[in-house]
């Protein structure tokens, strides 16, 4: 799980309306830009990038709904957009630090004759305790005055038991005015498809944002979309206008082998380049914020690793929402949604015996309501649901379906407290509490038995408590 360390408090169209740099500096800014593209994976020598909060000397609840990560405010999305270049101008320690613990108990125990499978090793068949779910450093913030970064690195137990990279984006913006219309354009060099997004509803930020880490949360299936994070690297430019319309365009890879294993980082398998798309738009009424936006991405995937196969290709198309109210009282309430649509041809999977259709449809629907007071209290709930063709190769043979499909639907529930405070200004006062509940109405085409060995849908129930902690 990746969340962005707290940012700033300045008003959002400050970010839109600044006068243009002269051509001197914008050539030296795209010359340093160019020189930390190759640190992207790791970037010691930036010795001046400050941790956000630090950086512009203002509390999180400037820019994050709930106190800090991910839930963006409007300027919190300004300062993102811009490319994390705000500061106070003063000195600042560029780094920090993330650490979570948690306990999982699951309906359902580990077990070697079950669904579930043997526990981690190290770990019981149920009721688990983890002191150390995840630990993540954070080097980011302002480089030059239209460059900057979020970097990320994380160790979680039980899942990589290693340090890997994590969220990672270097960011080019500069304003710019065509007649009577303010726009911001920008660049994003990230490893992770709508990373580069500042809304809550696009797969890179999408709720949940703590997750256990045994049992389930959240679908099994999901669009390929979801499933490349820290195994690409790609390149997207960005304009706003106006403050309301936004577009996005770029092209993802793989990282070469030595990459791939030198940040612990998985193998995407794309064959050639993916590209995406983004175009949303926003309207800020009074106290109400509303947005709508669509998303595209287009993968062929090789899984064979062997030249000369036909390729796996898959079409990920999204329609997103969001709504906030954001009134400066101590009320907060946000709502996020969205379908992702997906169409898959499974040439080389029907070609190995992998599929049993040439091709399915794969759809995702995430919605959430979350209400906080005094940026303290939360309540949220969260309805997902997957739907898509039925394959005996693919859910049968791969997940264990009985009924050779991967439609699940559920719910989670979220209370959280941050009980000493809300600003990563005062480090040892950055802790929430969050306690919360999956339930499945059905798994994986069935609510009863649905891997024809007894198991139930409500068997995958997970209750999780977490404490995260930020310094």
């Amino acid at each position: 799980m990746s969340l962005i360390p707290c940012s700033q408090n300045v008003f959002f169209r400050q970010f839109f309306t600044r006068q243009r740099e002269s051509a001197r500096r914008l050539k030296y800014s795209l010359a340093a830009l160019t020189g930390l593209i190759g640190c992207l994976a790791w970037a010691p020598n930036a010795q001046a990038v400050p941790a956000f909060a630090r950086q512009t000397g203002q509390d999180c609840i400037a820019c994050h709904v709930g106190g800090f990560g991910p839930q963006l405010t409007p300027f919190g999305r300004a300062f993102k957009l811009d490319g994390y270049t705000l500061s106070d101008g003063k000195k600042h320690i560029p780094l920090s630090a993330m650490l979570v613990a948690s306990y999982t108990h699951q309906a359902q125990s580990y077990g070697n004759n079950n669904y579930m499978g043997s526990p981690p090793a190290g770990f019981s068949a149920n009721d688990n305790f983890t002191a150390l779910q995840q630990a993540s450093i954070f080097l980011a913030g302002r480089i030059t005055d239209h460059v900057g970064m979020l970097g990320q690195a994380t160790y979680s137990d039980p899942g990589s038991q290693n340090l890997a990279w994590d969220n990672t984006e270097l960011r080019y913006a500069h304003a710019y005015t065509l007649g009577s219309a303010s726009g911001l354009f920008g660049m994003s060099l990230n490893n992770n498809p709508t990373l580069s997004d500042v809304w809550n509803t696009t797969p890179a930020w999408q709720y949940s944002y703590m997750a256990p880490p045994f049992g389930n949360s959240g679908p099994t299936v999901s669009p390929v979309i979801y499933n490349l994070g820290q195994s690409v690297v790609g390149a997207t430019a960005y304009t706003m206008i106006d403050n309301s319309w936004y577009a996005e365009a770029g092209a993802y890879h793989n990282l070469s082998t030595y990459w791939a294993n030198a940040l612990h980082a998985g193998n995407a398998s794309l064959q050639g380049e993916a590209p995406y798309w983004r175009l949303w738009y926003s309207k800020t009424v009074g106290p109400h914020v509303f947005e709508a936006g669509l998303l595209g991405f287009d993968a062929r995937i090789n899984t064979s690793g062997l030249p000369g196969l036909p390729t796996d290709d898959y079409h990920d198309i999204g329609l997103d929402a969001t709504y906030q109210f954001l009134n400066g009282g101590p009320n907060i309430i946000t709502a996020n949604a969205i379908y992702m649509h997906e169409r898959q041809n499974l040439n080389q999977a029907l070609l190995q015996g992998n599929a049993s259709n040439g091709s399915n449809t794969l759809n995702s629907a995430n919605l959430n309501v979350a209400y906080w007071r005094d940026n303290t209290y939360g309540a949220t709930l969260g309805l997902f649901q997957t739907t898509g063709s039925s394959d005996a190769a693919v859910y049968g043979n791969g997940y264990s379906s009985r009924t050779n499909s991967p439609n699940t639907n559920g719910a989670i529930f979220e209370i959280d407290w941050n009980p000493f405070g809300k600003s990563w200004v005062n480090p040892e006062k950055n802790l929430r509490i969050g306690l919360q509940y999956t339930l499945y109405n059905k798994y994986l085409g069935a609510k009863t038995n649905f891997d024809g060995a007894g198991t139930n849908a409500r068997d995958m129930n997970t209750l999780y408590l977490y404490l995260w902690t930020a310094i």
